[in-house]
Protein backbone atom coordinates (compact mmCIF):
# COMPACT_ATOMS: atom_id res chain seq x y z
CA UNK A 1 0.00 0.00 0.00
CA UNK A 2 1.33 3.40 -1.00
CA UNK A 3 2.71 4.61 2.35
CA UNK A 4 1.06 8.35 2.17
CA UNK A 5 -1.87 7.26 1.60
CA UNK A 6 -1.70 4.55 4.65
CA UNK A 7 -0.21 7.59 6.73
CA UNK A 8 -3.57 9.40 5.20
CA UNK A 9 -5.63 6.84 6.74
CA UNK A 10 -4.32 6.63 10.23
CA UNK A 11 -4.16 10.26 10.72
CA UNK A 12 -7.74 10.30 9.47
CA UNK A 13 -8.53 7.07 11.52
CA UNK A 14 -6.18 6.70 14.46
CA UNK A 15 -7.90 3.18 15.86
CA UNK A 16 -6.61 1.53 12.41
CA UNK A 17 -3.02 1.61 13.87
CA UNK A 18 -4.08 -0.07 17.32
CA UNK A 19 -6.08 -2.70 15.57
CA UNK A 20 -2.93 -3.28 12.70
CA UNK A 21 -0.03 -2.36 15.27
CA UNK A 22 3.18 -2.02 12.99
CA UNK A 23 2.10 -4.34 10.07
CA UNK A 24 1.72 -2.43 6.56
CA UNK A 25 -1.84 -4.14 5.14
CA UNK A 26 -1.94 -4.33 1.49
CA UNK A 27 -5.05 -2.07 1.30
CA UNK A 28 -7.39 0.36 3.75
CA UNK A 29 -10.80 1.48 2.10
CA UNK A 30 -13.96 3.52 3.44
CA UNK A 31 -17.11 2.13 2.86
CA UNK A 32 -20.40 3.07 3.45
CA UNK A 33 -22.76 1.35 6.03
CA UNK A 34 -25.75 -0.32 5.56
CA UNK A 35 -28.26 -3.35 6.12
CA UNK A 36 -25.89 -5.82 4.20
CA UNK A 37 -23.70 -5.01 6.59
CA UNK A 38 -25.54 -5.78 9.85
CA UNK A 39 -26.00 -9.73 8.03
CA UNK A 40 -22.41 -10.13 7.75
CA UNK A 41 -20.82 -13.25 9.33
CA UNK A 42 -17.40 -13.36 9.55
CA UNK A 43 -15.83 -16.76 8.14
CA UNK A 44 -12.38 -18.33 9.19
CA UNK A 45 -11.13 -21.30 7.63
CA UNK A 46 -7.82 -23.30 7.74
CA UNK A 47 -6.57 -25.93 5.94
CA UNK A 48 -3.16 -27.79 6.04
CA UNK A 49 -1.06 -30.79 4.61
CA UNK A 50 2.18 -31.36 3.82
CA UNK A 51 2.39 -29.37 0.89
CA UNK A 52 1.05 -26.39 1.95
CA UNK A 53 -1.50 -24.19 3.88
CA UNK A 54 -4.44 -22.35 3.37
CA UNK A 55 -6.13 -19.69 5.48
CA UNK A 56 -8.88 -17.16 4.99
CA UNK A 57 -9.67 -14.60 8.01
CA UNK A 58 -12.05 -12.08 8.99
CA UNK A 59 -12.64 -10.16 11.98
CA UNK A 60 -14.97 -7.46 12.84
CA UNK A 61 -14.17 -4.53 15.35
CA UNK A 62 -16.02 -2.03 17.06
CA UNK A 63 -15.03 1.51 17.61
CA UNK A 64 -17.19 3.52 20.03
CA UNK A 65 -17.45 7.34 20.40
CA UNK A 66 -15.22 7.69 23.18
CA UNK A 67 -12.43 6.17 21.50
CA UNK A 68 -13.08 1.91 22.57
CA UNK A 69 -11.94 -0.58 20.42
CA UNK A 70 -14.02 -3.78 20.54
CA UNK A 71 -11.18 -6.02 19.10
CA UNK A 72 -12.98 -9.23 17.59
CA UNK A 73 -16.35 -8.54 18.36
CA UNK A 74 -18.16 -10.53 16.17
CA UNK A 75 -17.87 -14.40 16.90
CA UNK A 76 -16.37 -16.03 13.54
CA UNK A 77 -17.88 -19.06 11.54
CA UNK A 78 -15.41 -21.04 10.62
CA UNK A 79 -14.09 -24.66 9.79
CA UNK A 80 -10.09 -26.29 10.14
CA UNK A 81 -9.70 -29.08 8.45
CA UNK A 82 -5.77 -31.39 7.35
CA UNK A 83 -4.85 -34.07 5.19
CA UNK A 84 -2.84 -34.97 7.82
CA UNK A 85 -3.62 -38.58 8.97
CA UNK A 86 -5.84 -39.19 11.82
CA UNK A 87 -6.92 -35.41 12.33
CA UNK A 88 -10.24 -34.58 12.53
CA UNK A 89 -12.29 -31.92 10.42
CA UNK A 90 -13.70 -28.65 13.23
CA UNK A 91 -16.90 -26.44 12.20
CA UNK A 92 -18.63 -23.88 14.07
CA UNK A 93 -21.32 -21.35 14.07
CA UNK A 94 -20.70 -17.92 14.12
CA UNK A 95 -22.92 -15.17 14.37
CA UNK A 96 -24.30 -11.38 12.55
CA UNK A 97 -22.78 -8.34 13.10
CA UNK A 98 -26.33 -7.31 13.87
CA UNK A 99 -25.99 -10.05 17.18
CA UNK A 100 -22.86 -9.03 18.24
CA UNK A 101 -23.85 -5.45 18.55
CA UNK A 102 -26.94 -6.26 20.73
CA UNK A 103 -24.65 -8.78 22.46
CA UNK A 104 -22.20 -5.61 23.26
CA UNK A 105 -24.89 -3.73 24.19
CA UNK A 106 -23.37 -0.81 21.69
CA UNK A 107 -26.03 0.13 19.33
CA UNK A 108 -26.07 4.04 20.47
CA UNK A 109 -22.76 4.52 20.81
CA UNK A 110 -21.09 2.65 18.07
CA UNK A 111 -19.24 4.90 15.52
CA UNK A 112 -16.87 2.88 13.27
CA UNK A 113 -17.37 -1.02 12.16
CA UNK A 114 -13.48 -2.13 10.85
CA UNK A 115 -13.42 -5.35 8.81
CA UNK A 116 -10.10 -6.99 8.57
CA UNK A 117 -9.68 -9.91 6.29
CA UNK A 118 -6.77 -11.69 5.51
CA UNK A 119 -6.17 -14.23 2.94
CA UNK A 120 -3.48 -17.06 2.29
CA UNK A 121 -2.50 -19.71 0.11
CA UNK A 122 0.82 -20.92 0.12
CA UNK A 123 0.69 -24.50 -1.79
CA UNK A 124 3.78 -26.11 -3.29
CA UNK A 125 3.59 -25.87 -7.46
CA UNK A 126 1.04 -23.32 -6.89
CA UNK A 127 1.16 -19.27 -6.86
CA UNK A 128 1.65 -17.70 -3.77
CA UNK A 129 -1.32 -15.75 -2.41
CA UNK A 130 -1.27 -13.35 0.65
CA UNK A 131 -3.87 -10.16 1.16
CA UNK A 132 -4.60 -8.38 4.03
CA UNK A 133 -7.15 -5.43 3.84
CA UNK A 134 -8.87 -3.41 6.51
CA UNK A 135 -12.27 -1.94 5.63
CA UNK A 136 -13.62 0.81 7.79
CA UNK A 137 -17.58 1.31 7.68
CA UNK A 138 -19.40 4.33 8.74
CA UNK A 139 -22.62 5.30 8.70
CA UNK A 140 -24.40 7.48 5.73
CA UNK A 141 -24.70 11.29 7.10
CA UNK A 142 -28.04 11.93 9.03
CA UNK A 143 -28.33 8.20 10.65
CA UNK A 144 -26.65 5.67 13.25
CA UNK A 145 -25.81 2.34 13.48
CA UNK A 146 -28.76 2.63 16.02
CA UNK A 147 -31.07 3.61 13.78
CA UNK A 148 -29.83 1.10 10.91
CA UNK A 149 -30.27 -1.51 13.37
CA UNK A 150 -33.80 -0.64 14.60
CA UNK A 151 -34.33 -1.27 10.93
CA UNK A 152 -32.92 -4.08 10.40
CA UNK A 153 -34.58 -5.99 13.50
CA UNK A 154 -37.86 -4.39 12.47
CA UNK A 155 -37.71 -5.77 9.01
CA UNK A 156 -36.55 -9.67 11.00
CA UNK A 157 -39.73 -8.62 12.50
CA UNK A 158 -42.19 -8.38 9.46
CA UNK A 159 -40.13 -11.47 7.66
CA UNK A 160 -40.80 -13.88 10.92
CA UNK A 161 -44.63 -12.36 10.92
CA UNK A 162 -45.37 -12.89 6.95
CA UNK A 163 -43.89 -16.35 7.86
CA UNK A 164 -45.71 -17.75 10.44
CA UNK A 165 -48.93 -15.93 8.76
CA UNK A 166 -49.70 -18.91 6.73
Amino acid sequence: MNRFKLQAYLEAFPFIKEIIGEETPDNVAIKRADENLLRIIPQYSYHDGSMGESRHEEKIHFVLNDGTIISDAVKQEGSERSNYAHSQSRNWEGETVLEAIDRHGVADTLQYIIQDVYSLDDWSGSEYYCAWKIYVFKTPKDTTFGAEITKAKAQALADVKAEANF
